[in-house]
């Protein structure tokens, strides 16, 4: 256990801490398109409903900053693991190869609460939006929650061990994804049949259990199937991956 508590340690410092890139990509962008969207870009808006707007607007951008950390960061940072030899590094040690997946997931679940309190703070001291402490939190704790399957698909995206393709995986996917599931602007913008494929997506489902609590709502059983089910998808395919190309590595040798 101190050897694995020790791993989350420096994964911590290397990943977050000396990690520019995540403060300025994966929490700037989403706050600039926040402050823009719901501070400068809000002619036509009744007054009445600002705030709704303001607040709804508020859990997109939180969806859409772990979205970037789930993916582009999670798939970048495995890639470097690689590129690296660092994960060689980590197969030295005692700990088991799930430990060495499980210590960096901890760290990007941490890594995506650090962003949701980060715009969270924003939409308070900026546009005064209020709400219980109780709602905070379980927005965010859900939010955080709903985020695991999108860790996997970053995971799976590194599996394509090339820098290159990584890069084309992640652009191909996160910013399709974000329009697509109604994180830039309201899905019902677009065009039916593009509506249906946005609807099966797990940023949309994650928004809309989101919503639901902020909104006091009950929860869409519907939405948080989907979820599961996509966890059970791509972490079934990952790990089907990820052994074959163990046992090609060891054929090969």
């Amino acid at each position: 256990m101190n050897r694995f508590i020790y791993q989350i340690n420096i994964n911590f410092k290397r990943i977050i801490l000396r990690n520019k890139r995540f403060f300025l990509f994966d929490m700037m962008l989403p706050i600039v398109f926040y402050l823009l969207y719901s501070k400068v870009l809000v002619t036509g808006i009744p007054q009445t409903d600002l705030k709704t707007w303001q607040m709804n607007y508020l859990i997109s951008m939180i969806i859409y900053s772990c979205l970037l950390g789930s993916i582009i960061t999670v798939a970048n940072t495995l890639l470097e693991d690689k590129t690296s030899h660092f994960d060689i590094l980590s197969q030295l040690t005692p700990l088991p190869r799930w430990q060495y997946y499980l210590s960096r997931i901890l760290i990007f679940l941490l890594l995506n609460l650090i962003s949701s309190i980060g715009i969270c703070l924003v939409g308070i001291f900026v546009n005064n939006l209020t709400l219980s402490i109780t709602t905070w939190s379980l927005i965010i704790l859900i939010t955080i929650i709903g985020t695991v399957p999108l860790i996997f698909i970053g995971i799976l995206i590194s599996l394509a061990n090339n820098p290159a393709t990584v890069n084309m995986l992640n652009n191909l996917l996160v910013f399709p994804l974000a329009m697509i599931s109604g994180l830039w602007w309201p899905i019902t913008m677009m065009p039916k049949w593009l509506q249906s494929i946005g609807k099966l997506t797990p940023t949309f489902e994650l928004s809309n259990i989101d919503q639901s609590i902020l909104h006091g709502k009950i929860i869409d059983n519907q939405y948080v199937l989907g979820i599961i089910l996509w966890l059970v998808a791509i972490g079934t395919t990952t790990l089907l991956i990820t052994k074959y190309q163990k046992y090609k590595e060891l054929d090969i040798e």
